[in-house]
């Protein structure tokens, strides 16, 4: 796990100034060197991403913007969702230059996060069922990433040929099984919690939070008529626990770490 992802996810978990005492003491628990985690505090202060708020204290800066607002905003995304009326959002990205490589990771990033598929070469779509519109959607693209090079619009109709294809670009079988499997593995996560020391559990958790949280702020928050909505809203309940769980133990760890 690099440096800068841990020291991030823990400001992000726990929503408060960590002192670098603490951070490094978390990165021992990771298997990472002190070094490696002061190199980091460094790099992401250049870098506007987080804060100092005191001498030693480091915090999310939450005017960064972009995927960090993502990241911790993954509880609350379906409040996003407003009912579904057949349209779709689409991306026009042919004219983008494929070339500048980082620009077009930011670009395919920012499209992921926003849960577009691609149904043609150069044209990504996702269903008109998000807060706000296509200006809305528009605007958010445009803040994590999408080249200004791509056209945003509405498309309110389609032939049934390639509506379709679009309705099937998310595989939303293939994700509601694994919705149901990671909300059966969090839930047996927690049941076994005390049968391993405090360093693996503390290790684990992390570990299994991100990689579901990465997975629900990817989530394209289809509309029923698309993908039903259980399997998701077991999966955030289910998170939920874990996390309360998680930063429960994570707090009593950072206390100690600062000598509180």
């Amino acid at each position: 796990m690099p440096s800068p992802d841990l020291v991030l996810d823990l400001l992000i978990a726990h929503e408060r100034p960590l002192s670098a005492r603490a951070l490094c003491r978390s990165g021992e628990v990771m298997g990472i060197a002190s070094v490696a985690i002061r190199v980091a505090l460094t790099r992401l202060l250049a870098q506007k991403k987080i804060l100092q708020p005191r001498r030693g204290y480091y915090a999310i800066n939450r005017a960064a913007g972009g995927v960090l607002n993502d990241v911790g905003a993954w509880r609350n995304t379906e409040r996003r969702t407003v009912r579904w009326d057949g349209a779709w959002v689409v991306v026009h990205d042919a004219a983008v230059p494929r070339s500048e490589k980082t620009a077009w990771r930011h670009h395919s990033l920012a499209l992921a996060l926003r849960g577009f598929a691609e149904l043609k070469p150069g044209l990504h779509v996702r269903p008109d069922n998000l807060s706000g519109g296509v200006a809305r959607v528009r605007e958010q693209l445009a803040g994590l990433g999408l080249s200004p090079a791509a056209i945003v619009f509405r498309m309110s109709e389609v032939d049934d040929a390639s509506l379709a294809h679009a309705t099937r670009l998310w595989r939303a079988e293939s994700l509601t099984r694994e919705y149901e499997r990671l909300t059966q593995v969090l839930d047996v996560w927690r049941l076994g919690l005390r049968q391993e020391s405090r360093e693996a559990v503390l290790k684990e958790s992390l570990l299994l939070g991100r990689r579901v949280i990465a997975l629900l702020i990817r989530d394209p928050l289809l509309p029923p008529e698309i993908m039903p909505r259980h399997s998701r809203r077991a999966l955030v309940q289910s998170v939920r626990r874990f996390q309360d769980e998680a930063r429960r133990l994570w707090r009593e760890f950072l206390a100690e770490a600062d000598g509180e």
